[in-house]
């Protein structure tokens, strides 16, 4: 009896609203975009779409966003996995709690992506978590080293490319020659089933060394170095080792004239600051018990080389100097980061730093320098707890999974040693076929 209108089809009309969602999803801030899969099944649906995780973190709103700071704890538990847990230091939320293989401790950062290392292990798979998904994803072994050398592993980005690459840098500790020395770089491009590559070894008047953690900007990851005679006599770094990502190559850059004591823990660190790099020294003296810090922010150089074929030296502005009576102990935790673009926050060791730009100037007897607005204790570890954290500025947060990068394993010579006598019973069962 009477006509009634057709329904519409549902599948034209969920791929209408999938479009919808997605052309709104993809114009958010990551953190916003990661609280909405609580709204529907649709909305986790398209969240969790790597299609649409992959565009919104190359969109430019995300790759151009004001960076943050990240507390990570790790602790030592018993059994074969450690856990670190990453907290984000302006909301003061729990991220994620991720299981970490024993005796692993976080590299550096790289936007989105935390990079965990073996320190004693150079061919250790390194581990790349994202705290946003909580998704981690172990790299292939990088190839064995001589027994005597030193590593260092730091994980980058390339803009140009939109490609992420795990540099392992490798040197002999120390030689008592001050003349340039070898150092070896291994590349593993993320996601590639090549593995790793050989890269050409350069010479360098220094070595990159495990100051601070090494820092990834705008294409490049910053190391700080010691001249290769300091395992014998206490000298202040002085350059810096710069890798640009794309190209596979390095160069070194010098630091900002600074003068202090050497001392056997250097007394310099890099950090990075509002999307800049920040060379931190503190300046010591044996006379009196005052200690100035000094803080310069880079500016990289226009182009690498210049006419005569050198590379092209960065400029340097020193933005803070204060004065502090406090005896400083060089060691982790060291951390360096802008809180709302203002506030500049310092920690080390056991005081964190305050400075939003009303702290006063000191007396006339050390004029020009700063007094902090805060200083403040910083809590103690639980007892017995086996726990070691720092702060990790520089990070900037993505949906982009570390999954994606994940790559067949290569089978070695041990598995395949160990169940010879399977293949050998499996090549007579099947002989018959």
């Amino acid at each position: 009896m009477g006509s009634h209108r057709p329904e519409p089809e549902k599948n034209s009309t969920m791929e209408l609203s999938r479009d919808m969602v997605r052309e709104i999803l993809v114009k958010l801030p990551t953190k916003d975009v990661a609280r909405s899969r609580c709204v529907s099944r649709l909305w986790l649906s398209v969240v969790s779409d790597p299609f649409f995780r992959n565009l919104h973190a190359m969109a430019s709103h995300v790759t151009s966003a004001r960076t943050e700071a990240l507390l990570v704890t790790e602790r030592r538990v018993p059994g074969p996995n450690d856990e670190a847990t990453v907290f984000n230091v302006s909301s003061g939320k729990a991220m994620c709690c991720v299981p970490i293989p024993s005796s692993y401790t976080i590299g550096n950062v790289c936007n989105g992506f935390l990079c965990f290392a073996h320190p004693d292990g150079p061919t250790a798979p390194v581990l790349v978590c994202n705290p946003v998904t909580g998704e981690a994803v172990m790299l292939p072994k990088a190839p064995p080293l001589v027994s005597s050398k030193v590593h260092l592993f730091a994980l980058g980005f390339s803009p140009s490319t939109k490609e992420y690459k795990l540099f392992r840098l490798s040197t002999y500790p120390w030689s008592s020659s001050t003349s340039d020395q070898c150092v070896e770089v291994d590349v593993h491009t993320l996601g590639d089933t090549r593995g790793w590559r050989c890269r050409d070894s350069f010479t360098s008047p220094c070595r990159p060394a495990n100051v601070s953690a090494p820092v990834s900007i705008d294409g490049k990851i910053y190391v700080l170095t010691l001249n290769w005679t300091h395992g014998t006599k206490h000298e202040n770094p002085n350059r810096l080792l710069a890798i640009d990502v794309a190209a596979e190559s390095c160069c070194t850059y010098h630091l900002p004239d600074y003068e202090t004591w050497p001392y056997e823990d250097p007394t310099v660190g890099a950090f990075e600051l509002n999307g800049r790099l920040c060379f931190v020294a503190h300046i010591l003296n044996l006379i009196d018990t005052a200690i100035t810090i000094h803080f310069w922010v880079m500016s990289p150089p226009p182009g690498n080389m210049d006419l005569e074929g050198h590379h092209r030296q960065p400029s340097w502005d020193l933005r803070y100097s204060f004065c502090t009576e406090h005896n400083y102990c060089f060691s982790t935790p060291w951390a360096c980061w802008l809180e709302e673009d203002e506030m500049l926050c310092y920690m080390q060791y056991e005081i964190l730093h305050l400075y939003g730009g009303t702290g006063e100037v000191t007396s006339s007897s050390n004029s020009g320098f700063l007094r902090w607005d805060k200083e403040l204790q910083l809590p103690d570890a639980p007892l017995g707890s086996k726990c070691q954290f720092n702060i990790y500025g520089g990070y900037r947060p993505t949906l982009l999974s570390p999954l994606n990068f994940a790559v067949p394993p290569v089978q070695d010579d041990d598995d395949t040693n160990k169940h010879q006598f399977e293949h050998n019973m499996l090549r007579v069962l099947r002989h018959h076929r």
